[in-house]
């Protein structure tokens, strides 16, 4: 897989021409952790309406500004031209009690929310107040914590109103398998800047037809591609570190930011607690959960899937890179006077969870690792909080395996990682759902006070003084992204592999563990093969 063209902010140019560079909206020199506002739950099932043009934005502009404005930011849209006058798009989408931005990105809140993003909501609404004047598309939503629940009954029985539906990857692949999507190559030109490659590309299994797609229209996305967080204040402060590796930005440009790295590091920082033990109260230099395990094999560029050039698919957990690659990672994912997993200390923090997960993030809060392994969405969560930081916090891609790989690997989140498709049920808005799709993904990056700048300013307010570098480190996150076929449609229970070989910290099970299950590995795939070909015709 190529590196793509930065996603955000920095596309220069479209196949047909220039597109003007869109400066890139972040927070220079920020002393403090601001705290961030989180957000109001919609209610299941809820059908919201984006605002038409809003009477204050048409008070605040004279007609001769509007039109100079509009001007200016359909410069290098080339459907710019395009008007679907009266046409209202319906989205389903999850609720923001499951995605932060699950509705928000597509239509502002309603009167009836509690309105707590205001930066991202503001821009939302001027998104669509643009759409509805120039284009005359009216955005509304209907949200609901699992849309590819309703889907099939709603569509075999007549009664799907929704143009486009968007939810998390893992659902979504499996029903284009069941042919509740229609192919999108007749009417998507995938050139344009604002589609995200990796899901048309990694998500097609047979290279052919294009189901899935994500881009800057959405946040979602972005949102839930797994990174690595760490505490600015423990590295600067560790004299072996720093003598060692320097600055840590300057690490990961040139490309030397591996796991043995990461585990050189991730020992000099980790101490027990008090008592000379490994538990929650002690220090580790990586804080992670067993599904980390896969997201750091994925680091070195290893997909346990992947699509034959003749078709089908192959399964390459035994190749010997891959190997080569999960060794490593065993070495540090097992170890515990290293590694703190979320599994092994859930019910223990403040706020007892079920999956440890909150455990693992009060941790570094409260400064007890170095590195965390986790999404982009906790950076949000974490200002959400009622807790002040007491240090500042870095963003970092997933490492390396070694200096030769080609680039960066971030995995998303599969569970919550979105992608969008047009249902079958949609007969007369194909276009127009689109075209909209074109605009929202254009306009959330060229439109002043875009979507994505408003996002930008939300995830890197956590950040200290050097917010330029992690916003540059954020940026090769999201350019990093990278989606793994076998966990996505967990072939065989192939989810689950690499997690379970780390519980053992005596020995490297993978060979038994995967010989165990590799049948039914292979039948998953073939099944998965077959019905992905049969939904095609």
């Amino acid at each position: 897989m190529q590196i793509r063209k930065s996603r955000i902010y920095t596309y220069n140019q479209d196949r047909k021409g220039k597109i003007p560079v869109v400066k890139k909206f972040i927070c220079l020199c920020v002393a403090l952790i601001m705290v961030l506002l989180c957000f109001a739950a919609c209610g299941g099932g809820n059908e919201e309406t984006s605002s038409a043009a809003s009477v204050e934005s048409k008070d605040s502009q004279s007609e001769d500004e509007s039109a100079q404005t509009s001007e200016e930011t359909s410069e290098g849209f080339e459907y710019a031209t395009t008007k679907y006058n009266g046409t209202t798009i319906k989205i389903l989408t999850v609720s923001s009690s499951r995605h932060a931005y699950g509705k928000l990105q597509f239509a502002p809140y309603g009167e009836e929310d509690e309105i707590k993003a205001a930066v991202v909501d503001a821009a939302v609404k001027t998104r669509n107040d643009y759409i509805y004047e120039n284009y005359g598309i009216t955005i509304t939503t209907r949200v609901t914590d699992y849309p590819t629940d309703v889907i099939l009954q709603e569509i075999t029985t007549d009664i799907a109103d929704y143009d486009l539906v968007c939810d998390s990857v893992d659902r979504m692949v499996l029903k284009v398998n069941e042919g509740l999507f229609i192919s999108l190559d007749d009417y998507v030109d995938f050139d344009d800047p604002w589609w995200d490659k990796e899901p048309i590309n990694d998500l097609s299994l047979d290279n052919i037809k294009h189901f899935l797609v994500s881009g800057d229209f959405m946040l979602t996305d972005v949102d839930n591609i797994y990174l690595t967080l760490y505490n600015k204040d423990m590295y600067n402060q560790n004299t072996e570190i720093v003598g060692n590796y320097g600055d840590i930005y300057d690490l990961v440009k040139d490309r030397k930011f591996t796991l043995d790295a990461f585990m050189e590091m991730s020992k000099a920082v980790s101490v027990p607690d008090d008592n000379s033990d490994w538990s929650f109260y002690a220090t580790y230099g990586n804080l992670s959960h067993a599904y980390g395990t896969t997201i750091m094999v994925n680091g070195g560029g290893v997909s346990t899937v992947t699509k034959k050039a003749e078709g089908g698919l192959y399964c390459s957990v035994m190749d010997d890179y891959s190997v080569n690659v999960f060794n490593k990672v065993y070495e540090l994912m097992s170890n515990r006077q290293i590694t703190q997993r979320a599994e092994l200390i859930k019910g223990q923090g403040s706020k007892p969870s079920t999956y440890g997960f909150s455990e693992l993030n009060e941790m570094f809060v409260e400064g007890r690792g170095l590195f965390y392994n986790t999404t982009v969405s906790s950076i949000t969560n974490m200002k959400s909080s009622d807790t002040e930081l007491d240090f500042k916090v870095g963003v970092l891609p997933i490492p390396l395996f070694s200096e030769d790989q080609d680039r960066y690997y971030c995995a998303v989140n599969r569970y919550h990682s979105s992608v969008i498709g047009i249902p079958i049920s949609n007969i007369d808005n194909v276009e127009a759902a689109v075209f909209l799709l074109n605009a929202m993904g254009y306009l959330n990056t060229n439109l002043p006070g875009s979507v994505m700048s408003a996002y930008y300013e939300i995830t890197l307010k956590l950040q200290g003084i050097d917010a330029e570098e992690d916003s540059k480190m954020l940026d090769l996150v999201f350019d990093s992204k990278f989606y793994d076929l076998g966990t996505i449609f967990t072939f065989g229970n192939l989810l689950g592999l690499y997690g379970s070989v780390i519980t053992d910290t005596t020995s490297n099970t993978l060979s038994s563990k995967f010989g165990a299950m590799q049948s039914g590995v292979e039948q998953a795939m073939e099944e998965a093969y077959e019905n992905y070909l049969n939904s095609l015709l």
